[in-house]
């Protein structure tokens, strides 16, 4: 119904432009309706005690072109001297000129099952006064997790994207910032992270967004996809608060569904199950770029808009509705919302109704309104406890 509205109003209004925002949301409200009938349980959720772990690490970068770190960066020149010792050469007690070096900090993520050798990405950023990474490699630095043990290693040259900048003493040019830059595959797993088994007695989904008839939603599904080998025994899946459902493997595993393919058989075919997931209604509003985004669930109640010489009139028209044929029942009188908008002088009338968002945002596109005065109409909405939504403005 949402991509009919679109076309009946391009054909009304063949001459008009659709603005780039107004369109956006109007477009993104249809596929948030569409999206929430059917979601895939893998894409909202993970399994407990199996997340990303972050990495991170203190090392050198040599090899640039007298870009590095400046005398004032002491911890560079102790770095490079403690290195040195490593490796049998003694330096003098003196400063160092080192401007092809500098200080950096390596960070990444550790995802689940990442064995021991395989290798994943890091970004590399600068600590000191270093004016530009570009032409410069890691040295080995190793990489350590929020217990302190080490995990991994890096080592390699940095890949900076962009043109490169180029510093004379009277201006500076280029259009990157290349004080931070990514090595891929620089990393190598040294050690494996002790991630939660799968042994079925503690199995449980995480959802990333919580919400308690979400978290419903997701154990109903389950629980029709996997029945309970006895009838009118305990489902297998429990929604224990709005982000954690908890899974009782074993009272399945030995279910003629699952046809022996055992815990990880079981956890593939539960991460593609879909349900409805159900969010709080939002609209999101960046007043920087002009940029509006709206959920399905937006509701606006009872309010006309008066915006310079723009008036918006949310009006509630009632109609008869039959009853179907051959089935006994009593004709009833509904209300439909109906929004009318024109340019005119300033007026203010205020009738019962309640529409939606993306029907505010089409009427408005009609006249060519701003993104930036469809944001103020909003605000004043809000303001006004007709917007049935919460307002995030960044």
């Amino acid at each position: 119904m949402c991509f009919q509205s679109i076309q009946k109003e391009k054909n009304n209004h063949m001459k008009k432009i659709l603005h780039p925002s107004l369109f956006l949301i109007f477009l993104l409200t249809c596929i948030s309706v569409h999206a929430q009938e059917g979601v895939r349980i893998k894409d909202v959720a993970n399994i407990s005690g199996m997340e990303d772990v972050q990495l991170f690490g203190y090392g050198l970068v040599m090899g640039l072109d007298n870009t590095g770190d400046e005398n004032q960066t002491v911890f560079t020149q102790q770095t490079v001297i403690n290195m040195l010792k490593n490796v049998g050469v003694t330096i003098p007690n003196q400063t160092l000129y080192m401007r092809n070096v500098a200080a950096v900090m390596v960070i990444g993520t550790l995802a689940p099952y990442k064995r021991k050798g395989t290798k994943f990405d890091v970004i590399v950023s600068s600590m000191g006064d270093a004016t530009s990474l570009d032409g410069g490699a890691l040295i080995l630095t190793p990489l350590q997790g929020p217990d302190g043990a080490i995990y991994a290693s890096a080592q390699g040259p940095l890949s900076l994207d962009g043109n490169n900048i180029r510093e004379t003493r009277q201006f500076r040019t280029g259009n990157r910032h290349s004080l931070t830059g990514r090595i891929p595959d620089g990393a190598i797993v040294q050690r494996e992270y002790a991630f939660n088994l799968l042994n079925g007695n503690d199995l449980s989904l995480s959802l990333c967004n919580p919400d308690f008839s979400s978290a419903v939603s997701m154990a109903k599904s389950i629980n029709k996809a996997f029945p309970p080998l006895v009838a009118g025994a305990t489902p297998i899946a429990q929604a224990l608060d709005a982000a954690t459902v908890s899974i009782n493997y074993p009272a399945i595993a030995q279910s003629p569904a699952l046809a022996g393919a055992g815990m990880v058989g079981f956890i593939a075919r539960v991460e593609n199950l879909t349900f409805e997931v159900s969010s709080q209604a939002k609209v999101v509003v960046n007043e920087r770029t002009g940029t509006i985004v709206a959920g399905g669930a937006v509701r606006i109640s009872q309010v006309a808009v008066s915006h310079g010489g723009i008036k918006v009139e949310i009006t509630s028209a009632p109609q008869e509705v039959e009853p179907h044929p051959f089935v006994m029942g009593e004709q009833k009188q509904t209300g439909t919302p109906d929004m009318v908008t024109e340019k005119k002088a300033p007026e203010m009338l205020v009738l019962g109704a309640t529409t939606t968002v993306s029907d505010l945002a089409q009427a408005l596109n009609s006249l060519g309104v701003a993104p930036q005065d469809v944001i103020a109409i909003l605000q004043a909405i809000k303001e006004a406890g007709a917007l049935q939504a919460q307002l995030v403005i960044l």
